[in-house]
């Protein structure tokens, strides 16, 4: 009798079990997570779990590029995002190192739905930087008004992006190469103060005159290849300044805290942001030209307010 009630218990237990019952039999839904961060000291970097599934909506959050369904089918242009893109510029002798032919880096109007992220709206570009000229040395980017929110620098905690590298389309020189290709100008020193190789993306907070913040980060196409990630980038940690023809004079955050932000800018850089033309003279036009080519996936784009 005893085993009997044993037996009966024990039906009974793995009845539970099966049916979700007990405090640790419940179901669990899959929900957009990250790991731990990796922190580079002027921002963060960290693996998305679970892409696009069951998005949780921040607090305090303004999204430039929503992750709501909202967005699915309008274009960037309702969203107040545009473009630009100077290799379609006619001038087919300033970019012929290029690897595809210049339509392929142009700002994309239009969302989409990506596989890669439990189908999230995300758009893609191919980021240029040139290496050598300092002339369209900012290739091709986009950039988001948002003067109409009237949100100022000191508004700020964080700026997010969701963002993942698309490594069948992303060609950067090595170090090696570019140090080979320039070695008739620079010396290895200067390759080496300029880049890393690696993927580089500039951002710029700017009002509707002269006053900015931006940042530099850099991410490992090696490791990060082929995967959502999260860059988290505290706004205290970019650098203030006014730009006057070129010349900028340092700013603090406390300078800038109510001043309007009208735009947000995004376009491809190089490590230091430098081109190797401000190493070169004298300058001419036979010295050659290359590029860093970045295929990336933006998922989100969002300012975190305090």
């Amino acid at each position: 009798m005893q085993n009997v009630t044993k037996i009966s218990i024990l039906i009974i237990l793995f009845g539970l079990a099966a049916c979700g019952g007990g405090k640790n039999g419940s179901s669990s839904i899959a929900v957009e997570s990250i790991q731990k961060p990796i922190d580079y000291k002027t921002y963060s970097v960290a693996q998305i779990n679970n892409c696009g599934q069951s998005i949780v909506a921040g607090s305090k959050v303004f999204s430039l590029f929503p992750t709501k369904d909202e967005v699915k089918n309008q274009s960037l242009s309702n969203l107040n995002f545009s473009g630009w893109n100077h290799t379609t510029n006619g001038n087919a002798a300033e970019w012929s190192n290029l690897k595809l032919n210049g339509s392929n880096y142009n700002f994309n109007d239009n969302v989409k739905e990506d596989n890669s992220c439990n189908d999230a709206q995300t758009f893609d570009i191919i980021l240029l930087k040139k290496i050598a000229n300092w002339d369209h040395q900012h290739s091709n980017g986009f950039e988001c008004n948002i003067l109409g929110k009237g949100y100022k620098f000191g508004d700020i905690e964080n700026i997010v992006l969701d963002l993942k590298i698309n490594s069948a389309k992303t060609q950067i020189p090595s170090l090696k190469s570019i140090k080979a290709t320039y070695a008739n100008y620079v010396n290895d020193a200067v390759v080496d103060a300029m880049d890393e190789g690696k993927v580089n993306i500039g951002i710029t907070l700017g009002d509707n005159t002269n006053l900015n913040a931006s940042i530099i980060i850099q991410l490992d196409q090696e490791n990060l290849g082929d995967k959502w990630v999260r860059v988290t980038i505290p706004m205290n940690k970019l650098t203030f300044y006014q730009e006057i023809n070129y010349k900028q004079t340092p700013k603090t955050q406390e300078d800038l805290r109510n001043v309007v932000i009208n735009r947000m800018l995004i376009a491809g850089e190089t490590k230091s942001g430098a081109t190797l033309r401000r190493n070169i003279d004298p300058w001419n036009s036979n010295i050659p030209e290359t590029f860093k080519e970045m295929d990336l996936s933006f998922k989100k784009i969002e300012l975190q307010l305090k």
